[in-house]
C-alpha cells in the first residue's frame, strides 16, 4: 500500500514536472496579443535545407571570423543543418533546436509584409564558439537577412564539437524561410 501511494506521487511530481518544462520552453503568443489578433497572425518561420547549388558555393569570410587556436594542421567540415544523412546530425540537431528557441519573425518584416529565404553560412569553433557568419544568399529583405543573422549569434554558444568529429571548425548552412500566412 505504501509503495502505491509512494509510486503515485512519484507519477504526479514527474508530471508536474514536465508540464513545467514544457511551459517554460514554449513561446507564449497569447500572453502579448489578444486571441483576435492571433487568430489574423499565422506565420511560418522555417529552417530548411540549403539548395544544393547553395551548398557547395566557396564559403566568403566573415569580418568577424577569427582564426581558431589549434596545434597543428585546421581541420574543417561543412554541413547543412538539416543534413539528415551527415555525420554530424545529431549535432546539428541539437543547434538546431537552440536556434529555433530564439528565433522569431522580426516585427519590422510582419509590419511590412516581407518574405523570403535567407541562406546563412556560420562557423563554429571546436570549443563551441561563433567564429563568423555571414549571408550567402540574400532574403531580398534586409530585415530578414539580418534577423536570419541575430538568431545565429543569439543561440552562441553552441556545445563543443564532439571529439569524434576530429574538427577545428564545423561550416553549417541553413536556409531561414519566413512566410506571411494568407
Amino acid at each position: 500500500m505504501m509503495s502505491e501511494k509512494f509510486l503515485v506521487l512519484f507519477v504526479l511530481a514527474s508530471l508536474v514536472g514536465h508540464a513545467l518544462v514544457i511551459a517554460l520552453t514554449t513561446r507564449i503568443d497569447w500572453a502579448v496579443s489578444p486571441p483576435s489578433e492571433r487568430a489574423q497572425e499565422v506565420i511560418a518561420v522555417e529552417l530548411k535545407a540549403p539548395p544544393d547549388e547553395v551548398a557547395r558555393r566557396p564559403h566568403r569570410p566573415s569580418k568577424e571570423r577569427q582564426p581558431a587556436a589549434s596545434s597543428g594542421a585546421l581541420r574543417e567540415g561543412t554541413a547543412a543543418l538539416q543534413g539528415d544523412t551527415s555525420p554530424y546530425r545529431d549535432y546539428l540537431l541539437q543547434v538546431r533546436r537552440k536556434i529555433e528557441q530564439r528565433w522569431n519573425y522580426p516585427p519590422q518584416a510582419i509590419a511590412a509584409q516581407e518574405e523570403g529565404n535567407a541562406v546563412i553560412r556560420f562557423t563554429i569553433d571546436a570549443n563551441g564558439s561563433l567564429s563568423g557568419y555571414d549571408v550567402m544568399t540574400t532574403s531580398g529583405s534586409e530585415i530578414l537577412d539580418q534577423g536570419a543573422l541575430a538568431v545565429v549569434k543569439a543561440a552562441a554558444p553552441y556545445a563543443p564539437l564532439p571529439a569524434e568529429f576530429n574538427l577545428s571548425r564545423l561550416h553549417i548552412t541553413a536556409t531561414f524561410s519566413y512566410r506571411m500566412g494568407e
